[in-house]
């Protein structure tokens, strides 16, 4: 029997037969991976293989006086839709700045106000679904370490004043008492020709002036007194925060200019009192805080404040007085 042997062409064309099977290979598996590619993606990118909802935080450590950015990534069932206006609990008594509808879903920023552990409540979203029925996606709370502003060591920190202790001269105190009487003498003077320039009718418009108009007066006179813009940030919130403390006390009948915030959260009983605790809040941090906040956020506050007194002013009786706080509240209870 006679073996035949390969050809020089054979022999040559065998390599190329098994290169081109070997990228036959490499090209049917780099399409089938293309085919399965899409579907992996989309579920680590968008974290919901079904309907359902999650908050992530863009931080998991905050100092007090920044904001905090909440993403809520959600997916509704099919053929649902989120209202026109959007509905998102568990944020009760924190500080929102700013919330918007994105692509990539809501995005919510918050005030950190406070050094107590921040934490929200479980958080929920309402949709409509198919039927125009509201429904409600939940998802589980979200916590963020808050720091201290004095550092890591606060048990090492101590207070310094701003300036040191200036000495006085021993020779000006023997002139302190008669500066004060001819300063007291003075003021006598200045109060006495003031009392008698005053007209009746001006001392019965101040005594029958609403509390609402009167904090109104007081809050055009503030912004229009341009400190904001002329670098006395601090003056201007001190001044911000006794206006809507005067006023909350006028209205709700407890000594608010002489409680602290934190005080004064612990007497509010009204909804609506929780946005005037929001402005006392960020007034603390521009004074105790060194916190600087923008032109557009003062805007905001300033107008957040109208918008307070106009909605809590006491109701007007038959003969144009304002009632009472005390008659306010009552009808308030009643309606509750």
């Amino acid at each position: 029997m006679v073996r035949q042997t390969d050809t020089p062409e054979a022999v040559l064309a065998k390599p190329r037969t098994t290169h081109a099977r070997l990228v036959l290979r490499l090209l049917l598996g780099g399409l089938l991976f293309a085919f399965c590619l899409p579907p992996v993606l989309h579920c680590q990118v968008g974290g919901i293989t079904g309907p359902g909802l999650t908050a992530t935080p863009d931080r998991t450590s905050v100092r007090l006086g920044e904001t905090v950015v909440l993403t809520l990534a959600y997916r509704l069932p099919e053929g649902s839709r989120l209202p026109d206006t959007l509905e998102v609990g568990g944020l009760r008594g924190l500080t929102i700045v700013e919330q918007k509808r994105e692509p990539e879903g809501i995005r919510i920023k918050i005030l950190v106000d406070r050094l107590d552990p921040w934490q929200t409540e479980s958080l929920s979203m309402t949709y409509l679904d198919k039927d125009g029925n509201r429904q409600t996606l939940e998802t589980g709370p979200v916590s963020v370490s808050v720091l201290s502003n004095l550092g890591d060591k606060t048990e090492e920190a101590q207070l310094r004043p701003i300036h040191g202790i200036i000495p006085i001269a021993s020779r000006w105190l023997r002139y302190v008492p008669w500066a004060a009487i001819v300063l007291a003498a003075l003021l006598a003077i200045g109060v006495f020709l003031w009392s008698r320039k005053r007209t009746l009718g001006e001392l019965q418009a101040e005594i029958v002036e609403p509390a609402h108009v009167r904090a109104r007066k007081e809050l055009e006179r503030l912004n229009a007194d341009g400190l904001f813009e002329q670098g006395q940030v601090k003056r201007f919130y001190f001044r911000f925060s006794e206006i809507l403390r005067r006023y909350l006390e006028a209205v709700r009948g407890f000594p608010a200019l002489e409680l602290t915030t934190e005080e004064i959260a612990g007497r509010i009983h009204y909804e609506e009192d929780r946005t005037v605790m929001s402005l006392l809040r960020t007034a603390d941090l521009v004074k105790f805080a060194d916190a600087v906040p923008t032109a557009p956020r003062k805007d905001e506050e300033i107008r957040i404040a109208f918008s307070y007194i106009e909605r809590t002013r006491p109701a007007a009786d038959g003969f144009g007085n304002p009632s009472g706080p005390s008659e306010q509240f009552e009808q308030k209870g009643r309606t509750a």
